[in-house]
């Protein structure tokens, strides 16, 4: 793994405004993600995990503080330039999938293609068309998102992350609303894009997603409140905890 930062938060606060009423969201978090690294942040619902992704994936900019993505410092770019940015950079899996209903699983794969530019429309269907197959659901390219199961629409949303081959993806609870068969199948699929050398960071609630990232954030009311790596436990940047085994 490259030692070079995938992405980089210094003091991120992100306060969202409702009137004259502030609801801070991110609360000065700060940490980095080396390239090609495998990272998992856990956390309370309405911790700030989502707030998270959306800003490393230019979705969404910060209140205040940096946001710095292969080298970029996106948050203080416009709109504009994010969107374009993002369509080649990462790869974005939503909890609740985000397809276009009137497109079909091979359509869906190929709309990153087409937005950011690249191959031929031959080469887009034939790479929309493999990534089917390395989701599974190769045989299922012509169908719509309404004839899917949930598990099958995340695969294919899975597959269109991986569609503009960006080096980084976000999933937001990417295993929420899955049965258990369809979670590990999400899960499975995640590994895979990791050993194509993808810098994956998810949010989940799900212990054995979790347990397949090589480092875990944990984000509570806003702030990171520790980080446990394999074999280790770090509040602070202090190793307060060494699993055994």
């Amino acid at each position: 793994m490259s030692q070079e930062p995938a992405i980089v938060f210094r003091d991120v606060w992100k306060i969202y405004r409702s009137g004259r009423v502030e609801y801070p969201a991110l609360r000065g978090v700060s940490f980095t993600v080396g390239r090609g690294e495998y990272v998992g942040l856990v956390g309370p619902s309405g911790s700030g995990k989502s707030t998270v992704i959306n800003l490393a994936g230019g979705i969404d900019t910060p209140t205040r503080g940096e946001v710095v993505v292969l080298g970029e410092n996106i948050g203080e770019k416009g709109e504009g330039w994010r969107a374009r940015w993002r369509r080649r950079s990462v790869g974005i899996v939503f909890q609740f999938f985000h397809l276009v209903p009137t497109l079909n699983a091979l359509e869906n794969v190929m709309l990153p293609m087409e937005l950011a530019g690249l191959y031929s429309r031959r080469e887009r269907r034939e790479r929309a068309l493999r990534l089917l197959e390395f989701v599974g659901l190769r045989d299922k390219a012509e169908k719509y998102p309404g004839e899917l199961s949930g598990g099958e629409q995340q695969r294919v949303a899975i597959a269109r992350a991986l569609a503009a081959d960006p080096p980084i993806i976000l999933a937001d609870e990417p295993t929420a609303n899955l049965d258990t068969e369809n979670k590990k199948r999400i899960i499975e699929l995640l590994d895979k894009a990791h050993g194509l050398g993808k810098t994956i960071v998810f949010s989940t609630h799900d212990e054995r997603l979790a347990e397949k990232a090589e480092r875990i954030i944990n984000i509570v009311d806003g702030r990171v409140a520790g980080e446990k790596r394999r074999g280790a436990l770090q509040v602070g940047g202090e190793i307060v905890h060494e699993e055994k085994g």
